[in-house]
């Protein structure tokens, strides 16, 4: 997966966790997608870190899990600042 168009088309999540402090975020791709762009790539996405105020962060596409039964993770909207 390479693109967050191809993610938001398998309808993936995209966890992003901070190099710093480690504190992990998660999104759906289509909504990343529509505020980025679908063209881009993960490694090309800034975000910056709610705990630590740092711009290092790792973005990961991932299936989400639909049968696990303890969905205990909260899904995060994008923001324009």
């Amino acid at each position: 997966m390479k693109t967050l168009g191809q993610a938001a088309r398998q309808g993936m999540l995209v966890q992003v966790m901070c190099r710093k402090c480690e504190k992990t975020g998660f999104f759906v791709a289509s909504d990343l997608a529509t505020v980025n762009g679908h063209g881009r790539t993960f490694r090309s996405l800034k975000f910056r870190c709610r705990e630590c105020d740092v711009v290092d962060c790792e973005a990961i596409p991932f299936e989400d899990d639909r049968d696990r039964v303890n969905k205990k993770r909260i899904v995060w909207r994008p923001v324009h600042e």
